[in-house]
């Protein structure tokens, strides 16, 4: 072997390794792109998990609509006994307001 042709093997063996390096090297950094891409997106989704905990916390229990259910249930009854009473009262006005009314005719026909 002559020396002319270890020197192109050695050149082209230089130019292998450089450009398996840049390889690994480009892919290297393409992953840390994305790792930290990933990193960006995972810290948003813990943001929004966070929010949607503390609105969770915030919200009803079943033991407080149960509670709501009735207290509904009772102002439901009470409206009716108010409706009753409404329509009693009603009743009772009936003959004063036609007893006014008759007042009312009679002094202005006979003025």
């Amino acid at each position: 072997m002559d020396f002319d042709y270890l020197l192109r093997l050695g050149q082209f063996l230089f130019t292998v390794v450089v450009g398996l390096f840049s390889l690994m090297a480009a892919r290297r950094a393409s992953s840390k792109v994305e790792a930290e891409a990933l990193a960006q997106r995972l810290a948003g989704q813990d943001n929004r998990l966070t929010v949607l905990e503390q609105q969770m916390k915030h919200l009803p229990t079943s033991d407080q609509f149960t509670e709501l259910a009735g207290e509904l249930a009772e102002l439901a009854g009470d409206m009716k006994a108010i409706k009753v009473e409404i329509a009693g009262v009603t009743k009772a006005l009936d003959p004063l307001a036609r007893a006014v009314e008759r007042m009312n005719e009679y002094l202005l026909n006979n003025k």
